[in-house]
């Protein structure tokens, strides 16, 4: 509504000089007097202030900011951003672009962007200079969405993301760096189990150093490939030089996770044979669930009602390998908080229950001779004892193009300054040349 005001306040003055005996405006005057005769040009004082006037509603209509404005700066993180480009870094790159916009902030708060977003400032952006000259990028991947939240909590003020990949939505400004690299990384790890990605846009030969011998893989053009027949632990790592080192190598092996169970023989006999240590890493509890677990714990009921057969299983890691249908439960008391049915009997009676980091299983009684039990608590540690180091996101080894950049409409407010000081103007030209 602000470009009504210069409007109205033309209109009002159109109406003043109708109401009011003509008199002649200054160019006019000056185009009249140059007809009569030959003279030398002079200031004309009453048409430079209408065409002050003139200029000061046109920046009163683009409502130009008053200055500088406050900021969150939100970094990528990730590994992809150590890839290299050229003598330098994404990340470098991505340092550049966004000094000269944190400086000139009169408050700002910048955020990396790793797996757990880290916030520094509210500040002047002057001083967190050095903040963003020794950010490092080295994360598995980047929670920008969670970083963002995080700034805007901190500052209410427009947010600008630097990354490798596309803009995050919501975000008001955004620098996209980086550029299209060839580069090949281990993506994925198991038992016997290697996989490769290849970030080029053509294929590419994969030479891997694994147990002493050197092997080849064809990586098809932005996709993946796996090298078969593997040890089941091995310690891999790619030959050779691409775009991001932090890729190039990677190991999978198995250990004993730390288990604090009761004293009771049945489950004696169920970890030695599965293997484990003594520790508090995973729990097992007799009793029923009151909430999600803070620790990984399975549960095994205390009591249960008359077993009855299991009708319906939900695809789960956990029942890999498990043949439960047409095997009788009984069920156990329901339990509290976010569990939900793995296994079903008549009626939608639950059996088993999951949930993130626990199991709820029926009593011990009724399980500890059947044959799918320790298959059962072996596929539930089995994330505990498996180790998996030197691994990125597959994202992060397909190196994300970025798109392209933009920043935030800068808020405006100059719009009513400029609008008053036209006003002004105009006033003191009627006031200055009004005829007496």
């Amino acid at each position: 509504m602000l470009w009504l005001f210069p409007i109205l306040l033309l209109v009002y003055l159109l109406y003043r000089a109708r109401r009011q005996r003509p008199q002649p405006w200054a160019g006019v005057w000056l185009w009249r007097r140059g007809k009569r005769r030959r003279f030398r040009p002079r200031l004309d004082l009453r048409l430079l202030l209408l065409l002050l006037a003139a200029a000061l509603l046109v920046l009163a209509l683009d409502d130009p900011p008053l200055g500088p404005t406050p900021m969150v700066l939100v970094v990528d993180a990730s590994a992809s951003m150590r890839a290299r480009e050229g003598a330098k870094t994404r990340l470098d790159l991505a340092k550049e672009r966004l000094l000269p916009l944190l400086e000139r902030a009169p408050e700002a708060v910048l955020v990396r962007a790793g797996e757990t977003p880290k916030a520094f400032g509210p500040a002047p952006g002057v001083a967190l200079r050095d903040a963003l000259l020794a950010l490092e990028a080295e994360d598995r991947r980047a929670d920008l969405e969670g970083a963002m939240a995080l700034g805007r909590r901190l500052l209410k003020a427009p947010v600008v993301v630097a990354t490798d990949g596309p803009p995050p939505p919501g975000a008001e400004g955004y620098l996209g760096v980086g550029s299209p690299q060839e580069n090949l990384g281990l993506v994925a790890v198991d038992r016997g189990f290697l996989a490769l990605g290849n970030s080029a846009q053509r294929p590419l030969t994969a030479e891997v150093e694994l147990g002493g011998e050197r092997l080849r893989a064809e990586v098809p053009a932005r996709g993946y490939a796996r090298l078969p027949d593997l040890p089941p632990t091995f310690a891999a790592r790619l030959v050779g030089e691409d775009a991001l080192a932090l890729d190039d190598g990677a190991a999978f092996g198995l250990r004993r996770p730390g288990v604090d169970y009761p004293t009771l023989p049945a489950l004696a006999r169920l970890f030695a044979l599965i293997g484990v240590s003594p520790g508090r890493e995973v729990l097992v509890r007799i009793g029923v669930p009151e909430g999600a677990p803070e620790t990984p714990t399975l549960f095994l009921a205390p009591r249960g009602g008359a077993p009855i057969p299991v009708l319906l299983t939900t695809p789960h890691p956990l029942l890999e390998g498990v043949a439960l249908l047409g095997e009788a439960l009984p069920p156990p008391p329901r339990p509290q908080g976010p569990w939900r049915a793995l296994a079903e009997g008549e009626g939608g009676v639950g059996l088993l229950y999951v949930a993130e980091g626990g199991l709820y299983l029926p009593p011990l009684e009724a399980l500890q001779d059947k044959p799918f039990f320790p298959l059962l608590v072996h596929n539930f540690l089995k994330p505990y004892r498996e180790v998996r180091t030197g691994l990125l996101a597959p994202e992060e080894t397909l190196l994300p193009t970025p798109e392209a950049s933009f920043l935030p409409k800068t808020s405006g407010g100059g719009g009513r300054f400029f609008a008053l000081l036209a006003a002004l103007v105009l006033l003191l030209e009627a006031l200055l040349f009004r005829r007496r």
